[in-house]
């Protein structure tokens, strides 16, 4: 059994090689920081295994870990190279890399789409099978059928940080919870309740509508981008489909007609302060940051990150507003202020196309398009 005691936490984290185990919290709470300093890459991180103090890094064949940016862990031009470069140090599950990524076993990982950079992710650090796998919200971009795919051949001995409670909660042996720099065990049965959810800041929920929508008659966008786009004043339309569907492709034509906000944050922050970026201090409320506001946004965690984007584009005034994957690292506290703003940007009579794997947003959109 590995024993994790991170620098920043109260208390410590055990993980058996024969059990997978959540981590939860809000972001911002230290679950990347943890599983970083875990790592090596930083901090004084204290680990020991059967009683015995480990000095960092551990060996790749002993702890190996996911990050939640797939191109920072990119050694190969595609999977299948990537593959041959571990095989010459450590005995690899090569049908296990051929059989998540499918056609794209060897496109290149830039001409990927994000679903599949992220199995690209996750199956090279699976095939090469450490005895213990820290992950950091793997299931962030992927379709239903890649979630099913990877939470059944994910191995025992992994620690799996994720804000999407209900995919993950079914396959838990153990969890835990980190909640004002204390890090401590929570019983599974917390994980099916919408209180506990929700009072800690966790996804898992259940999703209401609070009101109904008013769509307008005023159409604010037709776009020919393969099929005709339409978005009328007031309305949330939904794109819906499989990992390279070409949803993130329509989202970049429509950012010439609209504000768009995509999948990685930090390519889309220009200014030196979050207040600097969102520019209202009313966004800033409303999406959580008002605590945030000098700090700079580089600095923020992924969800925090996105929260940023979500905030500048409803401050922005574009009647037109196009997401891609915006729920990626919200936590549940961010979900229901996301949904709030849906709401205001109604009253607006504002339009949003976003596209998205996360099947609680499907309930909230006027309209959703599956894409083949």
């Amino acid at each position: 059994m590995l024993f994790i005691h991170p620098s920043f936490l109260k208390g410590e984290l055990a993980l058996d090689e024969g059990e997978v185990v959540g981590l939860l919290g809000k972001s911002g709470s230290g679950k990347t920081r943890l599983i970083t300093e875990a790592l090596g890459w930083g901090g004084n991180c204290a680990i020991r295994e059967e009683g015995s103090r480990l000095d960092l890094p551990l060996p790749r064949s002993l702890l190996s870990g996911v990050l939640q940016d797939p191109s920072s862990q990119v050694l190969g031009g595609n999977c299948q190279e990537e593959i041959r470069l571990l095989a010459a140090d450590h005995a690899v599950d090569e049908a296990m890399a051929k059989k998540l990524m499918g056609e794209y076993y060897s496109r290149d990982f830039f001409e990927l789409s994000d679903g599949y950079k992220r199995r690209y992710s996750l199956v090279t650090v699976m095939a090469s099978k450490p005895k213990y796998i820290l992950l950091d919200e793997p299931l962030a971009n992927l379709d239903s059928q890649g979630v099913r795919e990877i939470l059944s051949l994910l191995p025992r001995g992994s620690l799996i940080a994720e804000h999407r409670v209900r995919e993950v909660r079914g396959i838990l042996d153990r969890a835990y919870l980190i909640a004002n720099n204390n890090i401590e065990e929570v019983g599974r049965d917390k994980l099916y309740d919408d209180e506990f959810l929700r009072s800690h800041g966790l996804r898992g929920f259940k999703l209401e509508r609070q009101k109904e929508s008013v769509v307008g008659n005023e159409v604010l966008l037709d776009l020919d981008v393969g099929f005709r786009l339409t978005l009328k004043e007031g309305e949330v339309v939904g794109l819906y489909g499989r990992n390279a569907s070409g949803k993130t492709t329509i989202i970049r034509k429509l950012s010439r007609k609209s504000y768009a906000v995509f999948q990685e944050p930090d390519l889309q922050f220009f200014r030196r302060t979050v207040s600097e970026e969102v520019g209202n201090d009313d966004a800033l409320a409303l999406f959580g940051l008002s605590e945030k506001a000098e700090s700079s946004p580089f600095a923020l965690s992924f969800g925090e990150k996105m929260r940023v984007l979500m905030a500048a584009a409803f401050s922005s005034g574009k009647r037109v507003l196009a997401f891609d994957e915006p729920t990626t690292g919200m936590d549940g506290d961010a979900l229901l202020s996301f949904l709030d703003a849906l709401d205001l940007l109604r009253d607006q009579k504002r339009g949003v196309v976003m596209a998205t794997h996360d099947e609680d947003l499907l309930s909230v959109c006027d309209r959703v398009i599956f894409l083949q």
